[in-house]
């Protein structure tokens, strides 16, 4: 996804979430965008990413889905800030939510070092199924 508007493939969801997502995560001096992919054979994720201008791309934010949120336990709040610490299952995550009230629901889970490492397993896994 770039830009305001081009949204090829994303949910009407993940369209509407875009601005909040694009202003919250911004990384200066990095392109922003929102890609989906599908994990297995039918968990569909969408991440949002930034890129360098040297090409190289890093994801900061997986978007919740309904699976994801069923997973989520957040812990205690920080008045004020829309950004909560939660655990998916043992694992300790930071979220963002969709506001800064008591009742803001999770919309994003920050890329963590366990979450980077596993969806670089997942991608090497990936690669050596590919047909040759």
């Amino acid at each position: 996804m770039c830009g305001t508007s081009s949204a090829v493939g994303l949910d009407d969801a993940e369209r509407a979430l875009w601005p909040l997502l694009r202003d919250r995560l911004r990384a200066p001096g990095q392109l922003m965008g929102l890609m989906r992919g599908v994990l297995g054979d039918d968990a569909e994720v969408a991440a949002v990413v930034t890129t360098t201008p040297t090409g190289i791309a890093r994801p900061v934010a997986i978007l919740v889905t309904p699976a994801i949120a069923a997973e989520i336990t957040l812990l205690e709040p920080v008045p004020g800030r829309d950004v909560r610490h939660a655990r998916i299952g043992e694992d300790d995550v930071e979220v963002l939510l969709d506001g800064a009230s008591e009742d803001a629901v999770p919309i994003a889970v920050f890329v963590s070092d366990w979450i980077r490492q596993h969806l670089s397993l997942y991608a090497r896994e990936l690669w050596h199924r590919r047909p040759r």
